[in-house]
């Protein structure tokens, strides 16, 4: 029988390295588009080679052993596709001297299926899966998970692992990372009256509308972060511009960003609380709106009664903002994982939880009502709680914290263990170490899973008397068939009615600091308090008063020039620059304009400076308003 893998005449052989193929039908007529379609076909497979070693190197596969590469496509069966461990063809020759191929059957009984190479005859899904192939007993999922439960924080030569991030549902669940930016202010206008019958109508241009500011409101029908996974950037709308006849530019819309009760807003770049959102409709503005720049009728004087000047818009703040959400929950359930945490939660209220009989089922908290003699209380699942969860294990900061905002907990243990009392004091003592103020809140017991077995009800009546002795209110129950669970829930309102008014101290701060969230950084800051840095390129002024009067300075306008002129010397500048050492031609920045410096005041200079800047502008630049009256 002819070898399906022999080249056939004049078509290319690949020997494993793509510098090796020659052809044999270099000369005669037809074997040019072979040719090429044969070096296409070699090209390719060494880019899937370079891919699959790429691949092999990330997950740290060493050695000759553990290399991928394509084999020959160069066969009569042009669809046959096939990877093969070693060095190309070199494995596909000692694989053909052990007995050919590898049917699908003869896959499934090996033990191994690691060394192993899968063909795939169809359309190419199939090649090979990594860690096991087809059949392996160990595939990619049991390879992946034995990498990692490596808790030593190294692989098997002694490397350094990279660190894991958190899973996706609690990633999303409750943090967040967002950039929001308030609306920029509108231009003013430069206009000038001019009716019939009005003389001399003097200056028309208003001002410009306001920008939108940023609001966060809780929101209770919202009970996670995950909608801000796609919506990353939140910006409110800008103000329009002034138009004439004193026409004031409408205002932008605020933006409001809807997240769920319990959210605390930080400022990525300092960590300092914005604000803290605790009931539904709580709402606080974060930045505010630009402010709109005035017009020329609001520059007139009794010395200027033509004013043809007008300010830009202020820019709006932006800035990236971490949310982090803190349930907020009258009754908090906690235990060991696989406690009956999530079951019990399920029997006291209508939420569907996710239930199964393992460890770590619940990986994000779940809410749920109990509606009691007309007073509602919510009741909070918190994922499992391991020994040493106040030093992260388990991802213990995760799911502690969601245990500060509840009035009252009740700690479910599982009463099948032998070791209850050491799970107990193990997780009451990783309370206090987190936050004595959690450790010291109310606690109810409930002793679960009677109804698993004869020893396990035995165990939990021994434990009650146990806990009564130790002052602790402990109730036997089974979640899965609801024995005793009305006794607890009524013992738990008892106790929630009995605690003292809920404390809104934290919002009355919060609200106190928001007033000093409504005004811009440059408010109530003197054009005077600036710094001066001389560096090897320019002399930078830094202050946040004079970098916003020179964002908002309109440079179209010749009268621009000389109020800035006129600034610099009346707010002390001038000389400062002069004195850190600038000389004629240098150059000087604020904030985002940059300028020669010049100690020439002359209105003639000032004016051949403008106009040399408006002959630099590109032709069609739009012209802002006007600039000569009257017409």
């Amino acid at each position: 029988p002819v070898d399906p893998r022999a080249a056939p005449a004049g078509a290319s052989r690949y020997s494993g390295n793509i510098d090796d193929y020659t052809s044999s039908s270099s000369s005669g007529g037809g074997g040019g588009w072979a040719d090429a379609l044969a070096g296409f076909r070699v090209e390719t497979a060494a880019k899937e080679t370079a891919r699959n070693l790429a691949r092999a190197e990330s997950l740290e596969l060493d050695g000759e052993d553990d290399q991928w590469e394509m084999g020959d496509y160069n066969t009569p069966n042009v669809n046959a596709k096939f990877v093969a461990f070693g060095k190309g063809q070199a494995a596909l020759d000692a694989e053909d001297e052990e007995g050919g191929w590898m049917s699908e059957e003869e896959l499934e009984e090996d033990e191994d299926g690691f060394d192993d190479f899968v063909v795939d005859e169809g359309d190419g899904n199939d090649v090979f899966e990594a860690f096991g192939g087809k059949g392996s007993k160990k595939g990619l999922n049991a390879k992946y998970m034995e990498y990692l439960d490596s808790d030593d924080g190294f692989d098997d030569d002694g490397e350094p692992r990279n660190e894991r991030g958190l899973p996706f549902e609690m990633r999303c669940f409750d943090t967040a990372k967002i950039f929001i930016k308030a609306g920029d202010g509108g231009r003013g206008m430069v206009a000038f009256r001019r009716e019939k019958f009005v003389p001399d109508g003097g200056p028309f241009g208003g001002n410009g509308g306001n920008g939108g500011a940023v609001y966060f409101q809780a929101d209770e029908s919202i009970n996670s972060l995950q909608g801000f996974r796609k919506k990353v950037h939140h910006r409110a709308i800008p103000g329009d511009n002034g138009g004439g006849k004193k026409m004031q530019g409408t205002n932008g819309s605020d933006t409001v960003v809807l997240v769920p009760p319990g959210t605390v807003v930080r400022d990525s770049a300092d960590q300092r609380v914005l604000v803290e959102l605790f009931a539904h409709g709580h709402r606080e503005m974060v930045i505010p709106g630009g402010r709109g720049g005035r017009g020329n009728a609001s520059f007139k004087t009794a010395k200027n009664k033509a004013p043809q000047i007008a300010e830009n818009g202020e820019e709006g703040q932006q800035i990236w903002v971490e949310m982090e959400l803190k349930l907020v929950a009258d009754v908090g359930i906690i235990g060991v994982p696989n406690a009956g945490k999530s079951t019990l939660l399920a029997s006291v209220t209508n939420a569907k939880p996710k239930i199964a009989n393992y460890p770590f089922t619940t990986i994000v908290p779940n809410l749920g009502v109990v509606e009691r003699d007309f007073e509602r209380m919510v009741f909070a699942d918190i994922p499992g709680l391991l020994e040493g969860a106040s030093e992260g294990i388990g991802l213990g900061f995760e799911f502690l914290r969601h245990t500060k905002r509840t009035r009252l907990l009740v700690h479910v243990l599982d009463c099948t263990s032998e070791h209850v009392l050491e799970e107990y004091d193990a997780i009451r003592n990783e309370l206090f170490l987190f936050d004595a103020e959690v450790g010291d809140k109310p606690e109810l017991v409930a002793l679960n899973k009677v109804d698993a077995s004869d020893e396990a009800a035995e165990r939990a009546l021994e434990l009650a008397e146990v806990f009564k002795a130790r002052g602790v209110d402990a109730h036997v129950i089974s979640a899965m068939t609801g024995q005793g669970t009305a006794e607890l829930v009524t013992a738990v309102k008892l106790v929630w009615e009995a605690l003292p008014p809920h404390d809104f101290g934290a919002e009355e701060a919060m609200e106190a600091s928001a007033k000093l969230r409504l005004v811009s950084p440059a408010d109530g800051k003197s054009l005077n308090d600036f710094i001066i840095k001389d560096t090897a390129y320019a002399f930078i002024v830094e202050g946040v008063a004079i970098e916003r009067f020179v964002q908002m300075t309109n440079w179209d306008y010749f009268e621009s020039f000389k109020r800035f002129a006129k600034v610099l010397e009346m707010s002390g500048m001038e000389k400062a620059i002069t004195a850190a050492g600038a000389g004629e031609g240098d150059r000087v920045i604020i904030g985002k304009h940059e300028f020669e410096w010049s100690k020439d005041r002359r209105e003639k200079s000032l004016f051949d400076t403008w106009k040399s800047r408006q002959d630099d502008k590109p032709v069609g630049g739009g012209v802002m308003g006007s600039r000569h009256w009257p017409h």
